[in-house]
Parts: C-alpha cells; structure tokens; sequence
C-alpha cells in the first residue's frame, strides 16, 4: 500500500470527479505491472472523495503476460473505490469501426462551460483545470432553454494550460461532461455507482471531441455510453457507466 496525493484541482460539485479516479486506477495499476499500457479499467464507486490530499492506493498483481491485471483500492480512512485495471499489448487480427464522430461545431465556436458562472462556484475547479466546451444548442438546453427530445451531449476537451492530451485525459474524459439526463430537463444528482472504460492505445491528437448519451432512466437508475475521440477522427475511448438519480 502506498500514499499518493489526490488532485483538487478535479473538483466537480463538492467531490472529485469519478473519471478522474478511474484514471489514477490506470496510472497505478499500470506502475505495478511495468509500465503497460491500460486498456479496460472497471470501477465500482462505494463512497465519495471530497477534496484533494493523501489517499492510500492498494494495487494487486492479479495475473501478467500479454495481457496483465491488477486489482486496485482507494481509501481514505475507508474504501472509496475498487478498480480491475487490465493493460498490456494484445495482439489480435479483425477491423470493424462503427462509431463515426459527430459533426459538432469548432472548438471556438463552442461554449466554454469554464468561462460560465458555475466555473467559479466552491466545487467545480474541474472547468479550471480542463477546457470543456459544449455543442451550442446543447449547451442552451441547460442554461434556460428548450429540452433536448434525447439525452444527448457533444463536446470538446483539452487541458486548460495547453498541455497536451495524454493517456490519463482520455481515461477521465468519459466522465467530464454534464450528466445527460439534465439535458432533457430531468435535474438531480447522478452519482456513478459503476463504470466500465475501454481505451484504444495510439498515438493521440488533441483536443478530444465527447459524446454522451443516456438511452435508458428507469426507477432512478441511469445508463449511459461516452464515447471519446481525438481530433484526427479516431477513438480513443469508450465507457458505459451506471449512475442513480438522486432528486434535490
């Protein structure tokens, strides 16, 4: 077990963000098993993380080769997460692409969801830290005009300072856009519960173009599939994730 220091500059409403930590499961998953380079990270969020500071991060060689798996654990007096980080290099034949990137403004023409009033309240340092700009007509829909007929967000992303993407943006990425259901004008809070990423090792371009979309809200459990993309046109990252509504 060891201790490392959470991020605060990944703040997002009072807690920090669950790609974020999905991400530091990567990064120390990827550090016990020499470096490789991780491709499926599996995370069940058992309580939140409120603020940065020391954290002590548990991450177990569950098998190596080719393909290696380590088990992690975050916790801070108890357990914040547990994660199965799977990396390596596999070697496989077979070419199938079926998820195009959706056509969404420039990024100037976006809307800078940092440079939006929200950007400034206690708890949402994120949009300081990272460049999150919203599709315009997406971005109406939460700021006082009409619903979206579908639960859907397109958006662009890069680090703030401009620095260049890197693996561990595109790992968190998945979870920096608004929750979608909102965009249908169905408010409350949607804590992830549970979430499944797949990245797609490569050379990466910046920024990152997202897409989020929620297909199913029933007896308050959400479904919801992120997609990730950089700005030559491949993707880089997939995630579907399990979120609950919680009703202010």
């Amino acid at each position: 077990m060891t201790t490392i220091e959470l991020d605060g500059r990944w703040h997002i409403t009072g807690h920090l963000n669950g790609g974020y930590l999905a991400a530091v499961c990567g990064q120390a998953a990827s550090e016990v098993l020499d470096g490789a380079t991780p491709l499926t990270i599996s995370t069940h969020y058992l309580a939140p993380a409120r603020g940065g500071g020391p954290a002590d991060v548990e991450a177990e060689v569950i098998r190596t080769g080719r393909l290696s798996t380590a088990r992690v654990r975050l916790s801070r007096d108890k357990l914040i997460l547990e994660s199965m980080v799977t990396a390596g290099s596999p070697a496989g034949e077979g070419h199938l692409e079926d998820a195009d990137v959706p056509d969404i403004p420039a990024w100037y023409d976006c809307v800078d969801t940092g440079s939006h009033e929200a950007a400034d309240v206690p708890g949402m340092e994120v949009l300081k830290h990272v460049e999150l700009r919203l599709d315009p007509a997406h971005a109406q829909a939460i700021a006082g005009g009409p619903a979206l007929e579908r639960a859907v967000v397109h958006g662009r992303l890069a680090y703030r300072d401009g620095s260049p993407a890197d693996v561990f943006l595109v790992s968190a990425a998945w979870d920096l856009l608004p929750p979608t259901p909102w965009f249908t004008h169905v408010w409350g809070q949607l804590p992830t519960v549970a979430a499944q990423v797949v990245l797609y090792p490569g050379e990466l371009v910046g920024p990152l173009v997202l897409e989020a979309r929620c297909d199913t809200l029933r007896d308050g459990i959400a479904d919801e599939t992120s997609r990730v993309w950089d700005a030559s046109g491949r993707l880089v990252a997939s995630a579907r994730q399990t979120a609950v509504l919680v009703k202010a």
